[in-house]
């Protein structure tokens, strides 16, 4: 079983419940990181730069783009021509998609962190 990376944002956050009374929590949000093997986890928990690595690995491994056919809005069965092609890279959307989780959780206070699972 590999240890994988796992990426979350915490932040301390203070609340006023029912009964008046103030209370703090830690709010923990979890980015839907790539399963890595092991040696690249301890790679990335290591890096000075925790952030690049993991962006480099996942665009070094899974980054290839795919082409699908794209058919016309009325062929909901896909039977007939297909009226062009379409380019997916899921490495790049997951990076892409990592990025804008980062600045989110950047701009809200959270203080993101590399952890193995």
């Amino acid at each position: 079983m590999s240890m994988n990376i796992m990426i979350t944002a915490e932040r301390k956050i203070t609340f006023k419940n029912k009964a008046g009374m103030r209370g703090a929590v830690t709010q923990i949000e979890f980015f839907n990181a790539l399963q890595t093997p092991t040696e690249v986890t301890f790679k990335i928990l290591h890096s000075a730069d925790q952030v690049k690595t993991y962006i480099d690995w996942v665009l070094a491994e899974c980054s290839q783009d795919e082409i699908s056919p794209v058919y016309a809005d009325d062929d909901i069965f896909e039977e007939g021509e297909p009226v062009g092609t379409e380019v997916w890279n899921s490495g790049k959307e997951h990076v892409e998609n990592f990025k804008d989780w980062l600045a989110e959780v950047e701009y809200q206070g959270f203080t993101v962190k590399f952890e193995v699972t």
